[in-house]
This record gives structure tokens, sequence and C-alpha cells, in this order.
């Protein structure tokens, strides 16, 4: 199985989100880690399950939260490369499919 490896820039986005629904509710900001949880536990055990939305780079949208986690495949790694809201630009992730 490749090894996963979340991006520091995908890191800096689950924490603003889970801080932006913490605000709110403490409740929503843990479900949401849950859901992140949920998301790059799938992505490990089944990456290529996803789809392709441009070269390399693959979508899995979030149970329950706006958010979806783009990743790249390698032969030897899956690198997570953001975990962007639903209602962003698409430039947003689609900067994120360059080699």
């Amino acid at each position: 199985m490749p090894a996963l490896i979340v991006r520091v820039r995908a890191r800096t986005e689950i924490d603003e989100a889970f801080e932006w629904y913490r605000a709110r509710s403490p409740g929503a900001a843990s479900d949401f880690l849950d859901a992140v949880d949920q998301a790059l536990t799938l992505i490990a055990e089944a990456p290529e399950r996803f789809p392709v939305v441009r070269g390399r780079l693959r979508r899995l949208l979030l149970v329950g939260f706006p958010y979806a986690v783009y990743y790249k495949l390698y032969p030897r790694s899956i690198s997570v490369v953001g975990v962007i809201h639903g209602h962003r630009h698409p430039d947003t992730w689609l900067e994120r499919a360059a080699p």
C-alpha cells in the first residue's frame, strides 16, 4: 500500500476549517475531523476508487460537509494536496493538478 502524505497546505486547510466549525459548534468541529479521518482512511485503503478530476488529481467528497479531499496517486505514495470547500473557485484545486 502506498504511503499517505498530507501536504502542509492541506493540513493548513483542515486546521482552518476545523477552527471555523469550532467557533460555531465544537460538536461540528469534532464531526468534521472525523469525516476527514474517514476520508483519509478510505483513500489509503483504495486510492484508485475515487474519480480523477484532472491529470493525476483525484477527489473524494467529505460525508456531511461541503469539502472535498484532493490527492495525487503515485506508485509509492498518495499525496493529499488539498481539503477545499465546494464553493471555492475551481482554480483553487485546478492549480494543484499540475505535476
